[in-house]
């Protein structure tokens, strides 16, 4: 059994996991919210629809991401 604080580290831990990994392709403006435990938002703007489809590649292989959120616009579009 868990209790609140392990499930608030966790979440910071997913939260701080998924943001490094956009970091790391380069999405400088994307940020990264938890919503609740294995829920994460991801906001920002993209080039194109090839860069975000990457961030909902990289959102669904990221270990402990259950379910995410996208509002994430194109620039150009």
């Amino acid at each position: 059994m868990t209790d609140g604080k392990n499930q608030i580290r966790s979440q910071e831990t997913l939260h701080a996991k998924l943001e490094r990994i956009v970091r790391k392709f380069g999405f400088d403006d994307i940020r990264v919210s938890s919503i609740k435990s294995g829920h994460v938002e991801l906001t920002g703007t993209v080039n194109d629809i090839n860069d975000r489809a990457l961030i909902v590649a990289i959102a669904r292989t990221t270990p402990g991401v259950q379910k995410f959120t996208l509002e994430i616009k194109i620039e150009n579009d």
